[in-house]
Protein backbone atom coordinates (compact mmCIF):
# COMPACT_ATOMS: atom_id res chain seq x y z
CA UNK A 1 0.00 0.00 0.00
CA UNK A 2 1.58 3.24 -1.15
CA UNK A 3 2.31 5.83 1.54
CA UNK A 4 3.90 9.25 1.71
CA UNK A 5 7.67 8.94 2.14
CA UNK A 6 7.61 10.73 5.50
CA UNK A 7 4.92 8.36 6.85
CA UNK A 8 6.80 5.33 5.53
CA UNK A 9 9.97 6.53 7.23
CA UNK A 10 8.14 7.09 10.52
CA UNK A 11 6.59 3.61 10.45
CA UNK A 12 9.88 1.96 9.49
CA UNK A 13 11.60 3.52 12.51
CA UNK A 14 9.00 2.25 14.98
CA UNK A 15 8.59 -1.14 16.63
CA UNK A 16 5.19 -2.80 16.01
CA UNK A 17 2.48 -1.13 18.13
CA UNK A 18 0.15 -2.62 20.73
CA UNK A 19 -3.38 -1.53 19.79
CA UNK A 20 -6.21 -1.66 22.36
CA UNK A 21 -9.89 -1.36 21.46
CA UNK A 22 -13.20 -2.06 23.14
CA UNK A 23 -16.74 -0.85 23.70
CA UNK A 24 -16.61 2.42 25.64
CA UNK A 25 -17.05 2.09 29.43
CA UNK A 26 -15.67 -1.44 29.43
CA UNK A 27 -12.82 -0.64 31.80
CA UNK A 28 -10.11 -0.18 29.18
CA UNK A 29 -8.44 2.54 31.24
CA UNK A 30 -7.26 -0.25 33.56
CA UNK A 31 -5.72 -2.16 30.66
CA UNK A 32 -4.08 0.98 29.26
CA UNK A 33 -2.68 1.79 32.71
CA UNK A 34 -1.30 -1.74 32.97
CA UNK A 35 0.50 -1.42 29.64
CA UNK A 36 1.80 2.05 30.42
CA UNK A 37 3.08 0.86 33.79
CA UNK A 38 4.99 -1.87 31.98
CA UNK A 39 6.91 0.68 29.93
CA UNK A 40 4.74 0.74 26.81
CA UNK A 41 4.34 4.31 25.57
CA UNK A 42 0.59 4.91 25.15
CA UNK A 43 0.59 8.45 23.81
CA UNK A 44 1.43 12.10 24.26
CA UNK A 45 -2.16 13.41 24.16
CA UNK A 46 -4.53 11.42 26.35
CA UNK A 47 -7.85 12.09 28.03
CA UNK A 48 -8.64 10.94 31.57
CA UNK A 49 -9.59 7.50 30.25
CA UNK A 50 -6.15 7.22 28.57
CA UNK A 51 -7.71 7.34 25.08
CA UNK A 52 -5.26 8.43 22.38
CA UNK A 53 -7.10 11.49 21.08
CA UNK A 54 -4.89 12.16 18.00
CA UNK A 55 -6.24 8.99 16.36
CA UNK A 56 -9.90 9.99 16.70
CA UNK A 57 -10.08 12.17 13.52
CA UNK A 58 -8.55 9.31 11.52
CA UNK A 59 -11.00 6.78 12.94
CA UNK A 60 -13.96 9.08 12.35
CA UNK A 61 -12.96 9.70 8.72
CA UNK A 62 -12.46 6.01 7.97
CA UNK A 63 -15.69 4.93 9.66
CA UNK A 64 -17.75 7.60 7.90
CA UNK A 65 -16.23 7.07 4.46
CA UNK A 66 -15.32 3.38 4.33
CA UNK A 67 -16.57 1.17 7.17
CA UNK A 68 -17.85 -1.53 6.85
CA UNK A 69 -16.54 -1.95 3.27
CA UNK A 70 -12.84 -1.15 2.92
CA UNK A 71 -12.60 -2.55 -0.63
CA UNK A 72 -12.28 0.93 -2.23
CA UNK A 73 -9.00 1.37 -0.33
CA UNK A 74 -7.57 -1.90 -1.61
CA UNK A 75 -8.34 -0.99 -5.22
CA UNK A 76 -5.99 2.00 -5.05
CA UNK A 77 -2.22 2.02 -5.50
CA UNK A 78 -1.88 4.57 -2.68
CA UNK A 79 -3.99 5.61 0.24
CA UNK A 80 -6.23 8.64 -0.45
CA UNK A 81 -4.59 11.93 0.48
CA UNK A 82 -7.09 12.75 3.29
CA UNK A 83 -6.34 9.40 4.95
CA UNK A 84 -2.58 9.93 4.68
CA UNK A 85 -2.86 13.46 6.05
CA UNK A 86 -4.90 12.30 9.05
CA UNK A 87 -2.57 9.36 9.65
CA UNK A 88 0.51 11.59 9.57
CA UNK A 89 -1.11 14.08 11.96
CA UNK A 90 -2.14 11.30 14.34
CA UNK A 91 1.34 9.78 14.42
CA UNK A 92 3.07 13.14 14.85
CA UNK A 93 0.87 14.20 17.77
CA UNK A 94 0.71 10.77 19.41
CA UNK A 95 4.47 10.20 19.26
CA UNK A 96 5.56 13.73 20.17
CA UNK A 97 7.16 12.56 23.44
CA UNK A 98 7.85 8.95 22.48
CA UNK A 99 11.28 7.77 23.68
CA UNK A 100 13.12 6.44 20.60
CA UNK A 101 13.01 2.67 20.40
CA UNK A 102 10.55 2.24 23.28
CA UNK A 103 7.58 -0.09 22.79
CA UNK A 104 4.46 1.87 21.97
CA UNK A 105 0.79 1.61 21.20
CA UNK A 106 -2.50 3.29 21.84
CA UNK A 107 -5.98 2.80 23.23
CA UNK A 108 -9.06 4.22 21.54
CA UNK A 109 -12.37 2.42 21.85
CA UNK A 110 -13.55 2.75 18.25
CA UNK A 111 -10.19 1.66 16.77
CA UNK A 112 -11.71 -1.80 16.38
CA UNK A 113 -13.80 -0.53 13.47
CA UNK A 114 -10.72 0.20 11.31
CA UNK A 115 -8.69 -2.96 11.97
CA UNK A 116 -8.47 -3.97 8.28
CA UNK A 117 -6.51 -0.81 7.45
CA UNK A 118 -4.37 -1.03 10.59
CA UNK A 119 -3.44 -4.61 9.73
CA UNK A 120 -2.17 -3.37 6.37
CA UNK A 121 -0.25 -0.46 7.92
CA UNK A 122 1.16 -2.41 10.87
CA UNK A 123 1.52 -6.05 9.75
CA UNK A 124 3.38 -7.03 12.95
CA UNK A 125 1.18 -5.16 15.44
CA UNK A 126 -0.49 -6.84 18.41
CA UNK A 127 -4.18 -6.24 19.06
CA UNK A 128 -5.87 -6.38 22.47
CA UNK A 129 -9.66 -6.49 22.57
CA UNK A 130 -10.98 -5.72 26.05
CA UNK A 131 -14.39 -7.29 26.69
CA UNK A 132 -16.62 -6.69 29.69
CA UNK A 133 -20.02 -8.20 30.57
CA UNK A 134 -22.44 -6.37 28.28
CA UNK A 135 -25.12 -6.29 30.97
CA UNK A 136 -22.89 -4.09 33.12
CA UNK A 137 -21.81 -1.94 30.17
CA UNK A 138 -25.46 -1.35 29.29
CA UNK A 139 -25.86 0.66 32.48
CA UNK A 140 -22.89 2.94 31.71
CA UNK A 141 -24.23 5.80 29.61
CA UNK A 142 -22.19 7.15 26.71
CA UNK A 143 -23.61 8.93 23.64
CA UNK A 144 -26.78 8.71 21.56
CA UNK A 145 -26.60 7.51 17.94
CA UNK A 146 -27.74 10.86 16.59
CA UNK A 147 -24.75 11.62 14.36
CA UNK A 148 -23.82 9.55 11.27
CA UNK A 149 -20.56 8.40 12.88
CA UNK A 150 -22.32 7.00 15.92
CA UNK A 151 -25.06 5.40 13.84
CA UNK A 152 -22.38 3.44 12.04
CA UNK A 153 -20.77 2.52 15.35
CA UNK A 154 -24.10 1.27 16.74
CA UNK A 155 -25.63 -0.29 13.63
CA UNK A 156 -23.09 -0.46 10.81
CA UNK A 157 -25.12 2.00 8.72
CA UNK A 158 -25.55 5.76 8.93
CA UNK A 159 -28.91 5.62 7.13
CA UNK A 160 -30.71 4.19 10.17
CA UNK A 161 -33.65 6.34 11.26
CA UNK A 162 -35.01 4.23 14.10
CA UNK A 163 -34.36 1.02 16.00
CA UNK A 164 -37.04 -1.21 17.51
CA UNK A 165 -39.55 1.55 16.88
CA UNK A 166 -37.47 4.07 18.84
CA UNK A 167 -35.90 7.18 17.34
CA UNK A 168 -32.15 7.76 17.47
CA UNK A 169 -32.36 11.14 19.20
CA UNK A 170 -30.77 12.21 22.47
CA UNK A 171 -34.22 12.39 24.10
CA UNK A 172 -35.05 8.81 23.09
CA UNK A 173 -31.62 7.65 24.27
CA UNK A 174 -32.11 9.24 27.68
CA UNK A 175 -35.44 7.43 28.14
CA UNK A 176 -33.99 3.96 27.48
CA UNK A 177 -30.24 4.41 27.42
CA UNK A 178 -29.66 0.87 28.69
CA UNK A 179 -31.19 -0.58 25.51
CA UNK A 180 -29.13 1.61 23.18
CA UNK A 181 -26.00 0.86 25.21
CA UNK A 182 -26.72 -2.86 24.96
CA UNK A 183 -26.98 -2.58 21.19
CA UNK A 184 -23.74 -0.55 21.08
CA UNK A 185 -21.95 -3.22 23.13
CA UNK A 186 -23.29 -6.03 20.95
CA UNK A 187 -22.11 -4.35 17.73
CA UNK A 188 -18.72 -3.33 19.12
CA UNK A 189 -17.96 -6.84 20.36
CA UNK A 190 -19.22 -8.42 17.13
CA UNK A 191 -17.07 -6.18 14.94
CA UNK A 192 -13.99 -6.55 17.15
CA UNK A 193 -14.23 -10.34 17.21
CA UNK A 194 -14.95 -10.63 13.49
CA UNK A 195 -12.02 -8.44 12.45
CA UNK A 196 -9.87 -9.92 15.20
CA UNK A 197 -10.40 -13.46 13.93
CA UNK A 198 -8.78 -12.39 10.65
CA UNK A 199 -5.65 -11.30 12.54
CA UNK A 200 -4.91 -14.79 13.84
CA UNK A 201 -2.33 -15.03 16.60
CA UNK A 202 -1.83 -11.24 16.62
CA UNK A 203 -5.24 -10.84 18.28
CA UNK A 204 -5.99 -11.48 21.95
CA UNK A 205 -9.11 -10.98 24.03
CA UNK A 206 -8.79 -9.66 27.58
CA UNK A 207 -11.65 -9.86 30.07
CA UNK A 208 -12.18 -6.93 32.38
CA UNK A 209 -13.46 -9.24 35.09
CA UNK A 210 -10.25 -11.32 34.91
CA UNK A 211 -8.11 -8.18 35.22
CA UNK A 212 -10.00 -7.17 38.35
CA UNK A 213 -9.86 -10.65 39.86
CA UNK A 214 -6.08 -11.11 39.51
CA UNK A 215 -4.34 -8.24 37.76
CA UNK A 216 -0.77 -9.45 38.43
CA UNK A 217 -1.45 -12.87 36.89
CA UNK A 218 -3.24 -11.39 33.89
CA UNK A 219 -0.50 -8.80 33.47
CA UNK A 220 2.23 -11.45 33.43
CA UNK A 221 0.38 -13.44 30.76
CA UNK A 222 -0.07 -10.33 28.63
CA UNK A 223 3.57 -9.30 28.86
CA UNK A 224 4.70 -12.82 28.00
CA UNK A 225 2.41 -12.76 24.95
CA UNK A 226 3.86 -9.40 23.92
CA UNK A 227 7.40 -10.69 24.39
CA UNK A 228 8.26 -7.97 26.88
CA UNK A 229 9.67 -8.12 30.45
CA UNK A 230 7.32 -7.80 33.40
CA UNK A 231 7.67 -5.09 36.02
CA UNK A 232 6.28 -6.86 39.10
CA UNK A 233 6.38 -3.75 41.28
CA UNK A 234 4.28 -1.78 38.79
CA UNK A 235 1.76 -4.63 38.58
CA UNK A 236 1.46 -4.79 42.35
CA UNK A 237 1.01 -1.03 42.65
CA UNK A 238 -1.75 -1.01 40.04
CA UNK A 239 -3.46 -4.07 41.54
CA UNK A 240 -3.71 -2.23 44.87
CA UNK A 241 -5.85 0.44 43.16
CA UNK A 242 -8.26 -1.92 41.37
CA UNK A 243 -11.89 -1.43 42.37
CA UNK A 244 -14.08 -4.39 41.32
CA UNK A 245 -17.26 -2.98 42.87
CA UNK A 246 -18.89 -2.24 39.51
CA UNK A 247 -18.76 -5.88 38.39
CA UNK A 248 -22.33 -7.17 38.38
CA UNK A 249 -23.76 -3.65 38.67
CA UNK A 250 -26.63 -4.57 36.33
CA UNK A 251 -28.22 -6.54 39.17
CA UNK A 252 -28.92 -3.26 41.00
CA UNK A 253 -31.40 -2.13 38.35
CA UNK A 254 -35.03 -2.98 37.72
CA UNK A 255 -35.66 -6.57 36.76
CA UNK A 256 -37.58 -5.45 33.68
CA UNK A 257 -34.58 -3.38 32.55
CA UNK A 258 -32.23 -6.29 33.13
CA UNK A 259 -34.48 -8.58 31.10
CA UNK A 260 -34.70 -6.07 28.26
CA UNK A 261 -30.90 -5.74 28.15
CA UNK A 262 -30.39 -9.49 28.27
CA UNK A 263 -32.77 -9.86 25.35
CA UNK A 264 -30.41 -7.74 23.26
CA UNK A 265 -27.01 -9.06 24.36
CA UNK A 266 -27.66 -12.70 25.27
CA UNK A 267 -26.38 -14.36 22.05
CA UNK A 268 -23.15 -12.36 22.15
CA UNK A 269 -22.70 -12.91 25.89
CA UNK A 270 -23.00 -16.66 25.41
CA UNK A 271 -20.62 -16.57 22.44
CA UNK A 272 -18.08 -14.81 24.68
CA UNK A 273 -18.45 -17.44 27.40
CA UNK A 274 -20.41 -15.43 29.95
CA UNK A 275 -22.97 -17.12 32.17
CA UNK A 276 -26.35 -15.88 30.99
CA UNK A 277 -29.02 -17.81 32.89
CA UNK A 278 -32.69 -16.81 32.47
CA UNK A 279 -33.77 -14.21 34.99
CA UNK A 280 -36.30 -15.43 37.57
CA UNK A 281 -39.51 -13.40 37.59
CA UNK A 282 -39.74 -10.53 40.03
CA UNK A 283 -42.83 -9.01 41.69
CA UNK A 284 -43.34 -6.63 38.79
CA UNK A 285 -43.18 -9.49 36.28
CA UNK A 286 -45.81 -11.46 38.17
CA UNK A 287 -48.13 -8.44 38.30
CA UNK A 288 -47.63 -7.86 34.58
CA UNK A 289 -48.44 -11.52 33.86
CA UNK A 290 -51.62 -11.33 35.97
CA UNK A 291 -52.67 -8.14 34.18
CA UNK A 292 -52.09 -9.75 30.80
CA UNK A 293 -54.18 -12.81 31.73
CA UNK A 294 -56.96 -10.51 32.95
CA UNK A 295 -56.93 -8.57 29.67
CA UNK A 296 -57.09 -11.78 27.65
CA UNK A 297 -59.98 -13.11 29.74
CA UNK A 298 -61.85 -9.82 29.39
CA UNK A 299 -61.27 -9.84 25.63
CA UNK A 300 -62.72 -13.34 25.33
CA UNK A 301 -65.81 -12.30 27.29
CA UNK A 302 -66.32 -9.20 25.14
CA UNK A 303 -65.95 -11.08 21.86
CA UNK A 304 -68.01 -14.02 23.01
Amino acid sequence: MGLDLAISSTLAALPPPVIVFNKSHSGSRLLAALLRGQGIFMGSVLNESLDALPFLPLVEHLVLNYYPDFQPLWRRATLPEPVQTLLAAALDAHLATHPPGAPWGWKLCETGYILPLLAALFPKARYLHLIRDGRDVAFCDHVAPEQPFWRKIYFGADTMQSWRGMSLTQAAYERRSYLYNARHWQESVRVGRAFGAMLGSAYREVRYEALCADLPAEGRKLMEWLGLPTDEAALAALAARVDPSSIGKHRRYKRSWQRAVQGVVEPTLLACGYDCAPLPPGPGDRLAALAQRFRRRLARQVHG
